[in-house]
């Protein structure tokens, strides 16, 4: 049996903090949405979707937007908008720096297809252009890594959304994180993150969870230094599967991540218990982690903010500050260069 881990010890790698950014992140989300409900969205009215602009840390809100909204919302990560957007679309550009050089491309060109704009930064040039051609922005705190800004960069985009009647009821949701952030989190990441030590997760999730899943799999990235993968159910059944044919020879460190709610789809279910059956029979293993509450926006958010934590333990036990991105920086700086 494995030592008990010395969690307290381990910690000290955490040498920029970001275990107290973790903790504080229920109270981005409500200083987020009052960010956004601050913000007059009558000359923002009309539109048929949201088409959220935005890379990585920054563009995986509007991935999680798509699935808390009853409305269409389409991620863009590229310098182009697609050939569709018009009058009918509010774009969004996310960039916590302002300066992340394929969001302010492909807004550039929303500039000339739709008069409904907005942006979410701490400033930058896209925080500059907006100011100077009157394109409406909200402002959020800078001094964050991207990735632990997501409070400040999906929040707003609710709070906006949710003066035209576009949101849904967050209550409960809060109250889930409030309850994760005081301990419950980090505590049941505790409990799965020696599971993922040595490992490489591959993290399935389904409908609303599929983003929820490409979050994780980033933050074992970014956080955890580790390489991770994800997949979507129910497409995964129709392909991926067929990869496990020879993962013990190619990929023997392979460890399947379900992300689950109450909301699932019955057909998901089942197909979740039967792959389940198909992975221990080939001797594959597998854990499962479920939201909390009641209400979908809860349990989807609950996945998401453990997956933070679950990162944050991985690189614990990997001897790693969680915070630094050094490759990162290194690309950006050549890419300046060019």
């Amino acid at each position: 049996m494995r030592d008990p881990v010395d969690w307290d010890g381990l910690a000290e790698v955490d040498r920029s903090g970001m275990g107290e950014v973790l903790r504080a992140f229920p109270r981005s989300c409500r200083e987020g949405l009052e960010l956004g409900r601050a913000v007059d969205a009558r000359a923002l009215e009309g539109f048929r979707r949201v088409v959220a602009l935005g890379m990585g840390g920054s563009g995986i809100a509007g991935a999680l937007l798509a699935s808390l909204v009853p409305l269409e919302v389409v991620p863009v990560r590229d310098y182009r908008l697609p050939p569709w957007v018009g009058e009918e679309s509010l774009v969004v550009a996310l960039s916590y720096s302002g300066d992340t050089e394929e969001t302010l491309a492909a807004f550039g060109e929303a500039r000339g297809r739709t008069g409904r704009l907005l942006a979410v930064t701490s400033g930058g040039e896209l925080g500059r252009l907006c100011a100077r051609e009157g394109i409406p922005w909200i402002e959020i705190p800078g001094g964050l890594q991207p990735r632990a800004a997501l409070g400040y960069l999906l929040f707003p985009l609710l709070g906006v959304l949710g003066g035209l009647g576009l949101a849904p009821d967050l209550t409960e949701a809060l109250a889930v994180l409030d309850a994760l952030a005081a301990g419950e989190g980090e505590e049941e990441a505790r409990r799965l993150a020696p599971g993922l030590e040595g490992r490489v997760p591959l993290v399935y999730g389904a409908g609303p969870t599929a983003p929820v899943a490409y979050r994780w799999k980033t933050q074992l990235n970014e956080n955890a230094k580790a390489p991770a993968f994800w997949g979507e159910l129910p497409e995964l059944c129709h392909n991926e599967v067929v990869g496990w044919e020879l993962q013990g020879r190619l990929l023997p460190g392979g460890t399947v991540l379900f992300l689950r709610t109450g909301h699932d789809h019955p057909r998901v279910g089942l197909r979740v218990g039967i792959l389940q059956e198909l992975l221990r029979a080939r001797g594959i293993p597998w854990v499962e982690a479920w939201g909390r509450g009641e209400g979908l926006p809860a349990q989807v958010l609950s996945l998401l903010y453990l997956g933070d934590w679950a990162s944050y333990c991985l690189a614990l036990l990997h001897g790693v500050d969680p915070t630094p991105v050094a490759i990162i920086r290194e690309l950006k700086d050549r890419l300046a260069e060019g």
